[in-house]
């Protein structure tokens, strides 16, 4: 049963690593916004699922998870080009539509972390994960200044969603770091 929670988390990883090869196509950042919604979206389900009962053996997952997050990300980011040129507003449009849906399923998962702060605490795993979250936000907050310079158009939404982002995430790091 690991092995698959593991897979999950390890495909997307070298899939957008081999993505981010090709940052400056709009199709390719579009596509990589929505593989960092899916890893995060499965994080959610695997945090959702902890339990006082599981949270012993399993609890480690949420570091790891947002560890894996954060790789995948990492490696994007180093593919972005301040030569790469501006992407129309129609297309800006579609970038902040799934950055948009980023940000929820982000914010979704960082709500449940927060939620996990009991049963964290209980197993004297809170500074693994607000160390993880550290660096996650970090890697992310790079990621958004790279995709802001690829949308100027958009960037009053794009800033709208990152902003709802920053607060939720701040919340998260302070949870973890009392």
């Amino acid at each position: 049963m690991k092995f698959f929670s593991q897979l999950v988390s390890f495909v997307p990883v070298v899939v957008l690593g081999a993505v981010g090869a090709m940052a400056q196509s709009s199709d390719v950042v579009i596509t990589a916004i929505g593989g960092f919604t899916a890893t995060t979206s499965s994080l959610c389900t695997t945090c959702n699922n902890l339990s006082i009962l599981n949270f012993l053996t399993s609890g480690f997952e949420i570091a790891q998870g947002l560890g894996n997050i954060t790789t995948a990300i990492a490696s994007f980011n180093a593919e972005f080009s301040s030569t790469t040129v501006a992407y129309s507003d129609a297309v800006a449009i579609q970038v902040v539509s799934v950055l948009t849906t980023f940000v929820e399923v982000q914010q979704e998962l960082l709500n449940i972390v927060i939620s996990k702060h009991s049963l964290a605490a209980q197993f004297l795993l809170t500074a693994p994960i607000a160390a993880a979250l550290t660096l996650c936000k970090g890697v992310i907050d790079t990621f958004f200044v790279g995709v802001i310079a690829l949308i100027p158009t958009q960037c009053g939404p794009a800033q709208t969603q990152i902003s709802a982002w920053n607060a939720t995430f701040t919340e998260c790091i302070t949870t973890y770091s009392s």
